[in-house]
């Protein structure tokens, strides 16, 4: 006897789209790694409190920058796992990978007093990050199928 689960042709796109999730996470952890050896913040100011971070962060805007780029690429790359482990998931649905990106960022965002450029920008750079990627695997599916 065969269980008929609603969800049963939906089970794989939500499988892509969690593996495109823990792929972006773990490399926004590498790039974010990579730019605290770049730009290394002192202990004395994670222990003094959270004055000294806002004001090594306010006086260091590659350093938010880094951030972000980790962040878009993580989106990208995580859209295009999606995309890429099963057919079903669209372009529209990768965003899905953004969308948790986001609501993971957001604890982030919030504990910390970051300049409003970088509110901003960490808001918007995440869904349309991970549809460019699902969208730049379709892309190149496509090409691969129609030329020879």
């Amino acid at each position: 006897m065969l269980l008929n689960i609603p969800l049963k042709k939906h089970i794989w796109k939500v499988a892509g789209i969690g593996m495109g999730v823990v792929f972006s996470i773990l490399i926004i952890h590498i790039m974010q790694f990579i730019n605290h050896a770049l730009y290394p913040v002192e202990s004395e100011d994670l222990i003094k409190g959270s004055s000294a971070y806002v004001q090594f962060i306010n006086s260091n805007p590659i350093f938010l920058v880094g951030i972000l780029f980790s962040n878009a690429t993580a989106s990208f790359t995580g859209g295009a796992i999606a995309r890429l482990t099963h057919s079903k998931v669209s372009v529209v649905a990768a965003g899905w990978v953004g969308a948790v990106l986001l609501i993971l960022d957001l604890s982030n965002l919030i504990m910390v007093d970051y300049p409003l450029w970088f509110w901003l920008f960490s808001i918007i750079i995440y869904i349309p990050s991970a549809w460019l990627g699902a969208f730049a695997i379709t892309h190149f599916q496509s090409n691969i199928i129609t030329d020879p």
